[in-house]
C-alpha cells in the first residue's frame, strides 16, 4: 500500500479547534440565604456588632481615608458586602473589602460575582483596591499561595466574616485545609499583626455526621481541662450535669445529640479554643451572643445551623520596673471589691443561650414582616424581580412557607 500523505499535509492540523459554549453568569434565583432568618443574621446580628465595633474603635480610628477593613466569603451577589458599604457610607468611612470564593462555587457563580464587584467598587464609599479573590479561604494557610498574599495585602482586618456552608472540622481528617485549620491561620496573623479591638463572626454547619469525632473530642477536652483549673467555671457548668454526671460524661451525652445540645458544646469549645489561641497573644476573647436555625426537611426540625460571634480585645500590658529607678504600676480594686465575669465563663453562658431564629420568627410576626421587606429591598439592589406574581419573593416564600424548610432542597 502507498502511504499518501506527508509533512507538507496539514489538512488535520490546520482545523479550527472546536469551539465551546462560554459560561455565562448564573441567572438570579432565590436561594436559602435570601429567606428572612437569614436577613435576620445580617441585620441584628452582623450589622449589629460591627457597628459597635466601629464605635469602639472610634472615628479617629477611620482618619485620612483608611477605610473599614473586611474579609468575607460573599455569595454570588455580595449581599454582605453591599449591606457594609451601606453602613460605611452612612458613617462617612469608606469600607476595603477582601473576598475568597466558596470551594463549592462554580464558574458561573464566579462570573456573577464579577458583574456585583463591578458594580461595587464603583461605589463612592468602596476603595477601588478591593477585591474577591479567586482562591479558597482554606489556602491561607499556604505560605505564599495567593489566599495569603491577599489576606495580608488587605489587612489586618477590622472585622471578619467566615460564613461557610461546609463543616468546620469533617470526618475526612486526611483533606488538607479544613476550614478550622484556615481560621487559626487568619486568627494567628490577625493576633500578630493587630494590637486593636476586631470581630470574628463565623457561621457554619453544626450535626454529628459534620464533625469528626477527633475534633469534638478535641474541643470537648478544653473544657475539662478548665473545669479542673477554675472553679468558678466548674460550679458554672455543673449546674447543667444530669444527677450522677461528670464533666466528661454530660459533654459526651451532648456530642452524640442533635440540635441545641450539641450546638452549645461545640460553640463553647470553638470559643474556648479561640480563648486559648488568644491568650497567648495577650488577648481576650468575648463571645456574643449567638444564633441559630434548621435546614432539617421534617420534624422536630432541630437546629443544625450556628452563627457564632466573637470579639477580640487585646489585654492592657502591665510593665513592671524591678529595678526600683521607677514606681510600678499599682493595682486598684474597683469600687464594689467585684471581679469581673471571666471570658471563660462568659462563653459557658454564652453557649446555652444560643437563640433559635426560627422559633424567634414563628412567634413574632411582625418582626418576620418587616424581615420579609427588607429582604426584598436586598434583592432588588441586585435586580431580583421580587415583586413578579409568579415568580417574585412573596411567591417563593409561600411555596417554601415553613421557615425552616431544608435549604438542600432550595439549592
Amino acid at each position: 500500500m502507498i502511504d499518501n500523505t506527508s509533512d507538507d499535509d496539514f489538512s488535520e492540523i490546520s482545523l479550527p479547534p472546536e469551539t465551546t459554549t462560554p459560561a455565562s453568569p448564573e441567572p438570579l434565583r432565590f436561594a436559602p440565604w435570601h429567606k428572612p432568618r437569614k436577613q435576620y443574621v445580617r441585620n441584628k446580628q452582623w450589622l449589629h456588632h460591627i457597628d459597635a465595633i466601629v464605635s469602639k474603635l472610634g472615628i479617629s480610628n477611620f482618619v485620612d481615608g483608611e477605610p473599614l477593613r473586611y474579609m468575607t466569603l460573599p455569595g454570588p451577589d455580595l449581599l454582605d458586602i453591599r449591606m457594609v458599604a451601606k453602613f460605611c457610607s452612612s458613617k462617612s468611612i469608606r469600607l476595603k473589602y477582601t473576598g475568597f470564593c466558596q470551594s463549592t462555587d462554580t464558574e458561573e457563580k464566579r462570573l456573577r460575582q464579577n458583574v456585583n464587584e463591578f458594580s461595587l467598587t464603583h461605589q463612592e464609599a468602596v476603595v477601588s483596591s478591593s477585591k474577591v479573590v479567586r482562591s479558597r479561604v482554606q489556602d491561607v494557610g499556604i505560605k505564599d499561595s495567593e489566599a495569603a498574599v491577599e489576606m495580608m495585602k488587605g489587612g489586618p482586618f477590622d472585622v471578619i466574616n467566615i460564613d461557610a456552608c461546609e463543616p468546620l472540622a469533617s470526618h475526612n481528617e486526611n483533606v488538607s485545609g479544613r476550614l478550622v485549620d484556615a481560621i487559626r491561620s487568619i486568627t494567628e496573623y490577625q493576633l500578630r499583626e493587630r494590637r486593636k479591638p476586631w470581630l470574628l463572626l463565623l457561621t457554619t454547619p453544626i450535626q454529628a455526621d459534620s464533625i469528626s469525632s477527633s475534633s469534638l473530642s478535641a474541643l470537648n477536652g478544653q473544657v475539662i481541662t478548665n473545669v479542673r483549673n477554675d472553679s468558678a467555671f466548674a460550679s458554672e457548668l455543673s449546674d447543667r450535669f444530669d444527677n450522677g454526671e461528670d464533666a466528661e460524661a454530660f459533654l459526651s451525652r451532648l456530642s452524640k445529640t442533635t440540635g441545641d445540645g450539641l450546638i452549645s458544646v461545640f460553640s463553647l469549645g470553638i470559643a474556648k479554643w479561640l480563648i486559648h489561641l488568644a491568650e497567648q497573644a495577650k488577648f481576650k476573647v468575648i463571645k456574643l451572643k449567638g444564633y441559630s436555625y434548621s435546614m432539617f426537611r421534617q420534624v422536630p426540625y432541630d437546629p443544625n445551623m450556628v452563627s457564632l460571634c466573637f470579639l477580640f480585645e487585646p489585654v492592657q500590658l502591665s510593665i513592671q520596673d524591678t529595678t526600683g529607678l521607677t514606681e510600678n504600676n499599682k493595682v486598684t480594686a474597683s469600687a464594689d471589691n467585684t471581679l469581673p465575669i471571666s471570658s471563660h465563663v462568659r462563653a459557658l453562658r454564652r453557649a446555652f443561650e444560643i437563640e433559635n431564629i426560627d422559633i424567634k420568627l414563628q412567634n413574632d410576626t411582625a418582626l418576620y414582616e418587616a424581615l420579609v421587606v427588607e429582604s426584598k429591598d436586598l434583592l432588588k439592589q441586585v435586580g431580583y424581580l421580587v415583586d413578579d406574581a409568579e415568580e417574585g419573593y412573596d411567591a417563593w416564600l409561600a411555596k417554601y412557607q415553613n421557615s425552616i424548610t431544608d435549604e438542600a432542597e432550595l439549592v
